[in-house]
């Protein structure tokens, strides 16, 4: 199992709304989530954003259903723009023969630890030694939750400049870090299930390839 599946762990709408934040989308971006269960982050950042091209990834074949018609309810209402691309992919996140990662310029990922562990691989194949410095363990953020009243539920962690150049990829994580990698941001979302309690996204970037600068182009249909 790389992702949470029980239904309470579904992405609250503020972290969505972080996730955003973080990662300044344009339209020449393509957004990959990975364990999108019901389409909800997709739909959310293309109802928000400008980015033309979406894909969605789950590994549950019902789940990819729900995530299909969610989002062609969306369409209809006009809550997607109708030139906007979201491709739902139901496979593993693993599967590197069904799915190109390197597309993307941005990944949302919900998963659990050994999930981010497995993946890391993939969707950072040319990691750097500056950005696998090693940091404070933040293990037990995946175990507890923070009171919203709190000073820290409400300050933002910078540790470099935000991320700029299109040609950054920008990978942003919920509730799990990658172990052992310096993350550019931190902040904590409140969670409507569970009140006065908040929840850390993670943002991490670093430069894409030059052999992938083609990403203008989006996604195949």
């Amino acid at each position: 199992m790389l992702a949470p599946r029980k239904k309470l762990w579904s992405t609250p709408s503020s972290a969505i709304d972080i996730a955003l934040e973080f990662a300044k989308l344009d339209s020449t971006d393509v957004v990959y989530d990975v364990g999108c269960g019901d389409g909800r982050v997709l739909i959310q950042m293309a109802s928000l954003s400008c980015c033309k091209h979406f894909v969605g990834i789950e590994i549950s074949q019902e789940r990819a259903d729900e995530a299909s018609t969610n989002i062609q309810e969306a369409k209809e209402s006009n809550a997607i723009p109708s030139d906007v691309t979201i491709t739902i992919i139901c496979a593993n996140a693993l599967d590197t023969t069904i799915i190109d990662y390197s597309k993307a310029t941005v990944i949302f990922l919900y998963l659990v630890p050994r999930g981010l562990r497995l993946i890391k691989d993939i969707v950072w194949p040319e990691e750097s030694e500056e950005a696998t410095t090693t940091q404070q363990d933040d293990t037990n953020d995946t175990q507890q939750t923070v009171n919203t009243n709190s000073e820290t539920s409400t300050q933002s962690t910078t540790t470099s400049e935000d991320i700029t150049d299109t040609k950054q990829r920008r990978i942003i994580t919920y509730m799990s870090p990658f172990k052992n990698t310096t993350y550019l941001r931190k902040e904590y979302c409140k969670v409507e299930h569970q009140e006065g309690a908040a929840w850390p996204i993670f943002l991490y970037s670093f430069p894409i390839p030059m052999k992938h600068n083609h990403l203008k182009k989006g996604v195949a249909q």
